[in-house]
Protein backbone atom coordinates (compact mmCIF):
# COMPACT_ATOMS: atom_id res chain seq x y z
CA UNK A 1 0.00 0.00 0.00
CA UNK A 2 2.67 2.53 0.81
CA UNK A 3 4.04 1.55 -2.38
CA UNK A 4 1.06 2.79 -4.22
CA UNK A 5 1.12 5.56 -2.08
CA UNK A 6 4.49 6.81 -3.08
CA UNK A 7 3.83 5.97 -7.05
CA UNK A 8 1.27 8.69 -7.25
CA UNK A 9 2.22 11.67 -8.96
CA UNK A 10 -0.44 14.50 -8.23
CA UNK A 11 1.81 16.89 -10.17
CA UNK A 12 1.07 15.31 -13.13
CA UNK A 13 -2.74 15.49 -12.85
CA UNK A 14 -4.80 17.77 -15.14
CA UNK A 15 -5.66 20.83 -12.67
CA UNK A 16 -8.94 20.55 -14.87
CA UNK A 17 -9.68 16.96 -13.76
CA UNK A 18 -11.51 18.36 -10.61
CA UNK A 19 -13.74 20.32 -12.40
CA UNK A 20 -14.61 17.35 -14.58
CA UNK A 21 -15.05 15.07 -11.88
CA UNK A 22 -17.30 17.74 -10.32
CA UNK A 23 -19.24 17.95 -13.62
CA UNK A 24 -19.86 14.16 -13.57
CA UNK A 25 -20.64 14.41 -9.42
CA UNK A 26 -23.55 16.61 -9.82
CA UNK A 27 -25.35 14.76 -13.50
CA UNK A 28 -25.44 11.48 -11.48
CA UNK A 29 -26.83 12.72 -8.39
CA UNK A 30 -29.34 14.63 -10.42
CA UNK A 31 -29.93 11.51 -12.20
CA UNK A 32 -30.47 9.74 -8.76
CA UNK A 33 -32.75 12.08 -7.39
CA UNK A 34 -34.95 12.06 -10.29
CA UNK A 35 -34.99 8.29 -9.91
CA UNK A 36 -35.66 8.98 -6.61
CA UNK A 37 -38.75 10.59 -7.27
CA UNK A 38 -39.80 8.78 -9.58
CA UNK A 39 -39.56 5.66 -7.19
CA UNK A 40 -41.48 7.35 -4.61
CA UNK A 41 -43.99 8.28 -6.89
CA UNK A 42 -45.00 4.42 -8.21
CA UNK A 43 -44.89 3.63 -4.61
CA UNK A 44 -47.55 6.53 -4.13
CA UNK A 45 -49.29 5.16 -6.38
CA UNK A 46 -49.32 1.64 -5.30
CA UNK A 47 -48.21 0.67 -1.94
CA UNK A 48 -48.68 3.84 -0.60
CA UNK A 49 -51.74 4.70 -1.68
CA UNK A 50 -53.86 5.10 1.18
CA UNK A 51 -50.98 7.35 2.61
CA UNK A 52 -51.40 10.94 3.99
CA UNK A 53 -50.04 13.57 2.02
CA UNK A 54 -46.81 14.01 3.70
CA UNK A 55 -45.44 11.05 1.74
CA UNK A 56 -45.03 13.71 -1.18
CA UNK A 57 -42.60 15.33 1.18
CA UNK A 58 -40.17 12.73 -0.32
CA UNK A 59 -40.74 13.78 -4.16
CA UNK A 60 -40.31 17.36 -2.90
CA UNK A 61 -36.85 16.59 -1.36
CA UNK A 62 -35.68 14.53 -4.45
CA UNK A 63 -36.80 17.13 -7.03
CA UNK A 64 -35.36 20.03 -4.95
CA UNK A 65 -32.09 17.96 -5.17
CA UNK A 66 -32.32 17.32 -8.80
CA UNK A 67 -32.93 20.94 -9.22
CA UNK A 68 -29.84 22.11 -6.59
CA UNK A 69 -27.80 19.37 -8.80
CA UNK A 70 -28.29 20.39 -12.18
CA UNK A 71 -28.39 24.42 -10.60
CA UNK A 72 -24.97 23.32 -9.73
CA UNK A 73 -23.56 22.07 -12.43
CA UNK A 74 -24.72 25.23 -14.44
CA UNK A 75 -22.89 27.57 -12.17
CA UNK A 76 -19.88 24.97 -12.55
CA UNK A 77 -19.56 25.18 -16.19
CA UNK A 78 -20.42 29.32 -16.25
CA UNK A 79 -17.81 29.74 -12.98
CA UNK A 80 -14.99 27.55 -15.41
CA UNK A 81 -15.85 29.68 -19.00
CA UNK A 82 -15.53 33.20 -17.12
CA UNK A 83 -12.84 31.41 -14.97
CA UNK A 84 -14.42 32.15 -11.51
CA UNK A 85 -13.25 30.13 -8.61
CA UNK A 86 -16.16 27.98 -7.91
CA UNK A 87 -14.88 24.64 -6.82
CA UNK A 88 -16.14 25.76 -3.31
CA UNK A 89 -19.60 26.75 -4.02
CA UNK A 90 -19.54 23.50 -5.92
CA UNK A 91 -18.79 21.27 -2.99
CA UNK A 92 -21.24 22.98 -1.32
CA UNK A 93 -24.43 22.07 -4.19
CA UNK A 94 -22.69 18.54 -4.16
CA UNK A 95 -23.45 18.31 -0.09
CA UNK A 96 -26.85 20.11 -0.11
CA UNK A 97 -28.04 17.73 -2.90
CA UNK A 98 -26.67 14.71 -1.12
CA UNK A 99 -28.17 16.14 2.33
CA UNK A 100 -31.68 16.09 0.36
CA UNK A 101 -31.46 13.18 -1.36
CA UNK A 102 -31.09 11.14 2.10
CA UNK A 103 -33.55 13.29 3.59
CA UNK A 104 -36.07 12.46 0.70
CA UNK A 105 -34.93 8.35 1.48
CA UNK A 106 -35.86 8.84 5.00
CA UNK A 107 -38.78 10.27 4.56
CA UNK A 108 -40.02 8.07 2.19
CA UNK A 109 -39.03 5.54 4.35
CA UNK A 110 -40.30 6.24 7.12
CA UNK A 111 -44.03 6.80 5.42
CA UNK A 112 -43.25 2.62 3.87
CA UNK A 113 -42.91 1.98 7.65
CA UNK A 114 -45.88 4.02 8.56
CA UNK A 115 -48.15 2.46 6.13
CA UNK A 116 -47.54 -1.19 6.87
CA UNK A 117 -48.09 -0.57 10.60
CA UNK A 118 -51.21 1.62 10.15
CA UNK A 119 -52.47 -1.54 8.38
CA UNK A 120 -51.03 -4.80 9.36
CA UNK A 121 -54.07 -7.02 7.72
CA UNK A 122 -53.03 -5.51 4.27
CA UNK A 123 -49.35 -6.20 4.89
CA UNK A 124 -50.11 -9.68 5.60
CA UNK A 125 -52.60 -10.14 2.55
CA UNK A 126 -49.69 -8.70 0.30
CA UNK A 127 -47.24 -11.28 1.96
CA UNK A 128 -49.84 -14.24 1.46
CA UNK A 129 -50.37 -12.76 -2.14
CA UNK A 130 -46.48 -13.01 -3.27
CA UNK A 131 -45.93 -16.39 -0.88
CA UNK A 132 -45.25 -19.80 -3.28
CA UNK A 133 -48.31 -21.91 -3.05
CA UNK A 134 -47.52 -24.69 -0.91
CA UNK A 135 -50.37 -27.49 -0.59
CA UNK A 136 -54.22 -26.14 -0.58
CA UNK A 137 -54.41 -22.65 -2.22
CA UNK A 138 -57.76 -21.63 -0.61
CA UNK A 139 -56.72 -22.80 3.40
CA UNK A 140 -56.07 -19.12 5.18
CA UNK A 141 -52.32 -19.45 6.15
CA UNK A 142 -51.42 -18.36 9.65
Amino acid sequence: MAEEVSQERPAEVSPDLAYELQSKLLDQLATVSVAGAGLAITLIGSLLQGAPGSVWISVIFFGLAALTAVGGNVRLIDGIFHRKAVLRRSRLDVQVAMAMIGAAAGFLSMEIYSQSSRSPERAQAAQQATAPASGDASRPRP
